[in-house]
């Protein structure tokens, strides 16, 4: 059995023996994400009913009222058409397809209603943020307040996922759900009450928000109406077994668009960390007393070089310079560190050892100038004497925030700059693995001496190309990483060593890694694709920021094949040619008095040639 028509409860059966079982009626999730407005006290909610119309005789446009039953099971209207109530559906035996009163429970009508919240909506929404193959869309589609939503499974359990655009709402489960937060709702049946005297069944709860009608028509020509007899009832009668099912994260990013090869798998902190140390960068370690700072880098060299500035004097770190008495030369007495992390580096020259600058925040100003030095050149300076640290030894540095401690500040400018920083806030999941992973035996911080190289990443000349000023460097706050010159380039050796972006906000902080990344996915039409006739102009989308994106890549072409380049960017328009020979020609007046002549030739042609006849 299935539905052929629905609508609303008419106001002759509200008013008749629906009245003695009260019509308070509960609202659904659904129904508050979209609007209702309901008791917080009971849930109870309002919803539209099909009742008499009265002209408004104050409106010229003589608009009727639009009736309802508000949260008290009270019968109440309005002349608002932007007024938004909630929906109950009633639908009539005689509209009910195969219609058999004694198998009534097969009209099996469903619907996304109910959060799903707690430990199993926090893993659902881990899924996503993982990307994991346990998702598989069932080719299903509700359109709900306007919009499509496709329907997922995982566990067992049907769902959308929608974004709560309404204010904070409380909901059945009693959570709170923010604005502009992920919500997801479990696909049921729809709950009927089943009416054999009046031959009605109809919803027990309010489904959803939804406007009556932009006229203030009667129910019978309201877009309600129409959207419950034709989105609305095709989704409730949709078969699954015509859906076809299909995995949500099938495949990694497609190759067309991802132009520079990239990992964009997610990367634990951990991971950066590592990453950053084989590529021989310092790493920050930013978070709360008692996070695990320290045993996190223990677990890579359970043999670090230890400096704790909450009780090391400046002697104990930079060294004594002493006088001679009999050569009246000086000399410096090696601080212990030193000698044994020297030790160490020598005895094992493939293994990298961490020296370990621990509450650096809380340091004076002048240890702070050594460890600078340190952390820039691997260099320990006191008066003219110089040290310089293995090859195999890694500066990372840890310290309290300046809004946690009193004794703690913060670090300069540049010498935050000189780091890349990972931030570690650890709940219990992670706490957990990272527990878990400590039982076994870890590997070592194998060392590998690598070519040292000037050659900046594509990818992020590219992005710095198209963006300009903007990214090249950003502000400073003291706490989250900025992008600077310097920074670019770090980020571009680890870069290299890993192949996967996600490294970059170490760097340049999370929020303008991601936007690398973005820019990073866009199918940009590249030098070689065009060389190659890999493309088609008529395949690019009309988007005026992809094409001008596609132009700037695209004007880094060589001398020798800017013909068939700039040939291309022509057919995207005059104004993206015009960008083109701009970029390309860019303070270089060989490539300027080549595009002069080439529109000097061009021009005689067209006068030579109007319109292209000959």
């Amino acid at each position: 059995m299935k539905a052929k028509k629905i609508a609303i409860l008419k106001e002759e059966y509200i008013k008749g023996d629906m009245q003695q079982y009260g019509l308070e009626c509960y609202c659904s999730d659904l129904a508050r994400l979209t609007g209702v407005s309901y008791s917080g006290t009971n849930g109870f909610g309002e919803y539209w009913f099909d009742g008499k119309h009265v002209i408004n005789k104050k409106n010229k446009n003589a608009i009727t009222n639009m009736n309802y039953i508000n949260s008290n099971g009270a019968s109440s209207s309005t002349f608002k058409t932007d007024y938004k109530s909630g929906v109950r559906i009633a639908i009539s035996f005689d509209d009910i397809e195969d219609f058999d009163l004694s198998k009534l429970e097969n009209l099996n009508l469903e619907y996304p209603l109910t959060i799903i919240g707690g430990r199993v909506g926090e893993t659902i929404n881990k899924l996503f943020e993982n990307k994991s193959k346990l998702i598989i869309t069932t080719g299903r589609i509700y359109d709900i307040d306007g919009k499509k939503y496709r329907e997922y499974e995982a566990f067992g359990l049907r769902f959308i996922r929608m974004k709560n655009k309404t204010k904070s709402k409380v909901l059945s489960d009693g959570t709170i759900s923010k604005e502009d937060t992920d919500v997801y709702l479990k696909v049921e049946s729809i709950p009927l009450d089943i009416d054999e005297k009046a031959k009605l069944a109809y919803s027990k709860v309010i489904l959803f928000g939804s406007l009556f009608d932009k006229n203030g028509n009667e129910f019978i020509n309201s877009d309600l109406n129409k959207y419950l007899n034709q989105d609305f009832l095709k989704s409730v009668n949709d078969e699954l077994e015509h859906a076809k099912p299909s995995l949500v994260f099938d495949s990694e990013v497609k190759e067309g668009n991802n132009r520079y090869g990239f990992d964009f798998t997610p990367l634990t902190e951990e991971e950066i960390m590592v990453i950053c140390m084989k590529c021989n960068i310092a790493v920050f370690l930013h978070g709360k007393t008692g996070v695990g700072k320290t045993e996190r880098l223990l677990s890579l060299d359970p043999n670090l070089e230890l400096i704790d500035f909450g009780c090391t004097s400046s002697d104990g770190f930079t060294g004594i310079v002493a006088k001679d008495f009999n050569s009246k030369e000086l000399f410096l007495y090696e601080p212990y560190w030193y000698k044994s992390l020297c030790k160490k580096c020598e005895e094992e020259p493939d293994i990298l050892h961490i020296l370990f600058l621990d509450e650096l925040t809380n340091a004076k100003n002048d240890i702070h100038k050594v460890a600078f030095e340190v952390t820039l050149n691997k260099t320990l300076t006191n008066c003219g004497f110089r040290l310089k640290l293995p090859k195999n030894a890694v500066v990372c540095a840890a310290g309290n925030e300046a809004s946690e401690s009193r004794s703690a500040s913060a670090l300069s400018e540049p010498l935050f700059g000189r780091y890349a920083h990972v931030y570690i806030d650890t709940d219990s999941e992670e706490w957990l693995k990272w527990a878990l992973k400590r039982k076994k035996e870890g590997k070592k911080l194998e060392y590998k001496e690598q070519p040292e190289t000037n050659k900046i990443h594509p990818a992020i000349l590219d992005y710095i190309r198209v963006n300009g000023d903007k990214v090249l460097r950003t502000e400073y706050d003291g706490i989250n990483p900025n992008a600077d010159p310097r920074k670019w380039a770090l980020a571009s050796k680890a870069l290299y060593q890993c192949n996967n972006p996600q490294v970059l906000r170490a760097f340049i902080g999370e929020s303008l890694t991601q936007d690398f990344i973005k820019f990073c996915k866009m199918n940009l039409i590249t030098v070689e694709d065009v060389l190659n006739d890999r493309c088609n102009i008529d395949e690019i989308p009309f988007d005026p920021s992809l094409r001008w994106y596609t132009t700037i890549c695209l004007s880094t072409v060589d001398d020798d094949n800017v013909d068939k380049v700039r040939e291309f960017v022509r057919k995207l328009g005059k104004e993206f040619l015009a960008v083109f020979d701009y970029e390309w020609s860019k303070d270089d007046n060989q490539r300027i008095m080549k595009l002069y002549n080439q529109s000097v030739e061009e021009s005689l042609m067209r006068k030579l040639v109007p319109n292209g006849n000959k």
